[in-house]
This record gives C-alpha cells, sequence and structure tokens, in this order.
C-alpha cells in the first residue's frame, strides 16, 4: 500500500470493525447515512440525472477523473441489478483487512454512494445484494433494486 494510503486505509479499517462491532447488522443503516451525506457532498454536482445509464456514467466518471478514489469504475445493467466494478480502490487494504477478518464490507463508499445516487435518480429503493473482492485489485459491488 502506498504510504500516503495508510491512514486512510487504516481509518476505514477501525471505523468498519468498530462499527461492525458495536451494532452488527444495524451498521448497515449508518453506513447507508454516511453513503446519502457523501454523495450529497462530493459527487451529486457531478452526476447526470437524465437517466439511469448516464447517471452511472457520469458516477463512474466522477470517481476516476474528479476525486481520484479509483483507477477505474464501470457497470452493466442486469435488469433489477447493476454490476459496478471498481478497479484499484484507493480503500483497497481496509477492504483487504476487512475481508481477512471476515467483516462484511457494509461501509463501503462507493457502494453507499452508489445507493444514494441510484434512489436520487429512480426514486426507487436499492439495496447491496453483495461485495466481494474478485482479485487484488478489483472489488465487484451488485446493487438490487427494492422498491
Amino acid at each position: 500500500m502506498a504510504e500516503a494510503l495508510k491512514p486512510l486505509n487504516t481509518l476505514v479499517y477501525a471505523l468498519t470493525a468498530a462499527l461492525w462491532d458495536l451494532a452488527g447488522e444495524g451498521s448497515k443503516a449508518i453506513a447507508r447515512q454516511v453513503g446519502r451525506e457523501l454523495y450529497e457532498k462530493l459527487i451529486k454536482e457531478h452526476v447526470d440525472l437524465s437517466s439511469l445509464e448516464k447517471a452511472l456514467e457520469s458516477t463512474c466518471k466522477a470517481y476516476v477523473d474528479k476525486l481520484r478514489i479509483c483507477e477505474d469504475a464501470s457497470f452493466i445493467l442486469k435488469g433489477d441489478l447493476i454490476e459496478v466494478k471498481i478497479s484499484r480502490p484507493i480503500i483497497a487494504e481496509a477492504l483487504k483487512m476487512l475481508t481477512e477478518k471476515g467483516i462484511p464490507l457494509v461501509f463501503c463508499p462507493y457502494a453507499n454512494v452508489l445507493v444514494a445516487m441510484l434512489e436520487d435518480v429512480t426514486g426507487s429503493g436499492y439495496d447491496i445484494k453483495s461485495i466481494e473482492r474478485i482479485s487484488e485489485h478489483e472489488t465487484l459491488i451488485i446493487l438490487e433494486k427494492v422498491a
């Protein structure tokens, strides 16, 4: 891990582990609200809300070009499911440590921001179906429309 990112990864790991230890499944609601706040403060101004595809495309572009929080981000629409692949996230080390400790990736800011954006653009509810590290450098987020 780049030495400059060590404090950030440690912070994300510590917050997520503590939240999971204290609140268990209830931590998902807290993480969801954190995602909403991050979306409102950092992402929303960069999102094209004219269609679902444009919103996803512009959010992925904001992750890469504006915020530089990952090397690449892409999505695939599959009916009520949306798959988002994040390549080389800056919090990769935190995700690795959480996975190794058996803690669900409930605080994944990429996923929680996407949920907030999707609810904003569609007016429907979305849940995080899964977050999985598919390689050392890639994370797959699957979101599901629920309402």
